[in-house]
């Protein structure tokens, strides 16, 4: 007890506390009892606790430590044999399941007009549909499944089936052949999905093509000219088929009516959505210190999606933020996820929204309103998103290495013994290891061979299977506007993640700089290849808005100051850095610059 006392007092624990502990007798072996919750009732600092629990482990003799280790791994043997009966269930549920005779697919529709590709949604005649196949169909039926979906028939809302040329993509929207879709239970095998999806893509029959099957035509040109001028040419085509027409187009069409309203394709940087009335703007006022609250509120409402937004905000003092446009959206954003991150989701490098009794499904259906939003508007997508979580979203399946991910979940302590578990499981400790692998629910004997499953098994479970109620919430909103191969995710999440070389090449200064603004522009770089990762989402949060790196450029100015009003000022709507010319040094300019980050305190004052 004295060994307690002592490593307490040198804690720094108050000495009331302490001398209440030793009169109820709390020593090593009770603390070793306790959990979280109940130490805290004595002392009151986490990290504290976290000490006193090490302390008391290490003064625990091994002989107890191995005998809890026996025990948990009694009580693991005692419910063998019921994992081993609903095994045993499960396979035979597999085995049925293999012998079905049709499978469940989706079948989509992608339409070209020669510029652009876009996924068709529902209200064009378009959507996704759900439909059952027999196991053996192939490219044909699947095809001819499309055709009477999408053009019953014979006929759409973009026209005749005639007019279009056909091909089957894959759920990557690669496209498909009698040799790579030889039957849907051999791309089920291939693909291990629990859903299949499919397009059908279409577009225009080449003119030329349609040009060369009619016998006759006539070419009508103007006689008072030297050169074919291909719009004054006139095509008429002799015979019945002229008693038909209706209507003769002279020259190209113009002013083509454009669906702007069809699934995103993610192709690097895009520009952001004009909504279908530019005149239709919202305004909503979010309060500083209730960021996540307001924003959350104001997206519960659907139609904002079709609106452009107009952000105010509420500073702590109760006054009005004096700034305006699309910098403060941009900031806005990031103070969001930043919150939902701290309040909404579990994990250390990459998060996993986790359920809330207080959120309820239109709460989490307004969330994936936002991350559509911001990525419409501004191309924010929040990135410390695990991505398994995200794909299940996007694709319904998982594409990215579920153990890797995992390891970039738990906390650094625990990734370390993962890593020299997978790495030489004989060298690792086994209490440790247990420890950890129990504090997610594992329920298998652990060996070097079966460790790797383990993993993957434990990382579908907290990366997927726990968040599946907010995948479902946020599939319905985003699923249908954003349509995005694994392998562009996994490319968009690096070209937001900033780094310090791609942030040096963001700068843009001026080509007439003087030797003392090169000297200072200097500074400027080395400063930022300085920075760690946190602080360099501040110095783009600071920049741009964003902790992201959104924009394709930082303009940076210098600005005439004096030493008492020497200090950078970041102009986020125009991702502008303005900068004195006049500092001696690299020490002066960074303890300056790292001055106005840390503050953390950056009120937008530009309208």
């Amino acid at each position: 007890m004295k060994e307690l006392s002592d490593f307490l007092r040198a804690r720094g624990i108050p000495e009331d506390t302490i001398s209440l502990m030793e009169e109820q007798k709390i020593d090593c072996d009770v603390i070793a009892l306790m959990d979280d919750a109940t130490l805290a009732n004595y002392i009151t600092s986490y990290g504290d606790r976290i000490a006193v629990f090490n302390f008391c482990r290490s003064k625990q003799p091994l002989s107890k430590r191995k005998q809890g280790l026996l025990q948990r791994l009694r009580e693991k043997m005692k419910n063998r044999k019921e994992s081993t009966s609903e095994n045993a269930s499960c396979e035979r549920t597999s085995q049925t399941k293999k012998q079905k005779a049709t499978r469940n697919v989706e079948i989509g529709w992608i339409h070209s007009d020669g510029k652009v590709t876009k996924q068709v949604r529902a209200k064009q005649g378009g959507g996704t549909r759900k439909i059952q196949m027999a196991t053996d169909a192939g490219l044909r039926d699947i095809l001819q499944e499309g055709k009477k979906l999408f053009f019953p028939g014979g006929k759409s809302p973009k026209g005749p089936e005639t007019d279009f040329e056909f091909e089957v993509w894959d759920f990557k929207q690669n496209h498909l052949t009698e040799d790579t879709c030889q039957s849907i239970a051999a791309m089920y095998e291939a693909a291990r999905l629990t859903m299949l999806r499919f397009y059908i893509s279409t577009k225009l029959k080449d003119p030329e093509e349609e040009e060369s099957e009619t016998s006759d035509v006539i070419f009508v040109l103007e006689s008072n000219s030297s050169e074919i001028n291909p719009f004054q040419v006139v095509e008429l085509q002799t015979g019945s088929e002229l008693l038909g027409d209706s209507e003769i187009t002279f020259g190209p069409i113009l002013d083509a009516e454009e669906d702007t309203e069809d699934t995103l394709i993610y192709e690097g940087f895009l520009a952001p959505l004009s909504p279908a009335n530019p005149e239709d703007v919202t305004t909503i006022t979010v309060r500083h210190t209730n960021t996540l609250n307001d924003i959350i509120s104001a997206f519960s409402d659907a139609d904002i999606m079709r609106k452009t937004l107009n952000v105010k905000r509420i500073l702590p003092d109760n006054t009005e933020e004096a700034g305006s446009g699309s910098g403060i959206l941009r900031d806005v954003l990031t103070c969001f996820w930043n919150e939902f991150y701290e309040r909404c989701t579990l994990g250390t490098t990459v998060k996993v929204p986790f359920i809330r009794h207080d959120f309820t499904a239109e709460k989490w259906k307004a969330v994936g309103r936002i991350l559509l939003k911001g990525y419409q508007d501004c191309q924010y997508f929040p990135n410390k998103l695990a991505i398994p979580f995200l794909e299940q979203v996007l694709f319904s399946g998982v594409y990215s290495d579920l153990k890797g991910q995992f390891l970039q979940f738990v906390s650094s302590q625990e990734c370390e013994v993962l890593r020299e578990a997978v790495k030489n499981f004989s060298a690792v400790d086994l209490d440790d290891l247990v420890e950890v692998l129990d504090s997610y629910g594992c329920r298998k004997q652990i060996t070097a061979e079966t460790l790797p499953t383990i993993l993957d098994e434990i990382a579908h479970k907290e990366l997927v299977q726990k968040p599946m109620f907010v995948i479902d919430c946020w599939r319905e909103v985003i699923y249908p506007h954003l349509s995005i191969t694994p392998e562009a995710l996994s490319k968009l999440f690096s070209d937001l993640q900033p780094t310090s070389k791609k942030v040096c090449k963001l700068l843009k200064f001026s080509d007439d700089l003087s030797p003392k603004q090169k000297e200072v522009g200097n500074h400027l770089k080395r400063f930022i290849r300085e920075l760690d990762d946190i602080k360099l989402q501040k110095f783009m949060r600071f920049c741009t808005g964003s902790d992201l790196i959104v924009t394709n450029v930082i303009y940076v100015e210098f600005q005439n100051m004096t030493d008492f009003t020497r200090r950078p000022v970041g102009r986020t709507c125009g991702s502008i850095l303005q900068i004195a010319d006049n500092y001696e040094n690299f020490p002066d300019f960074r303890s300056e610059f790292n001055a106005v980050l840390e503050s953390n305190v950056w009120v937008m004052d530009i309208v």
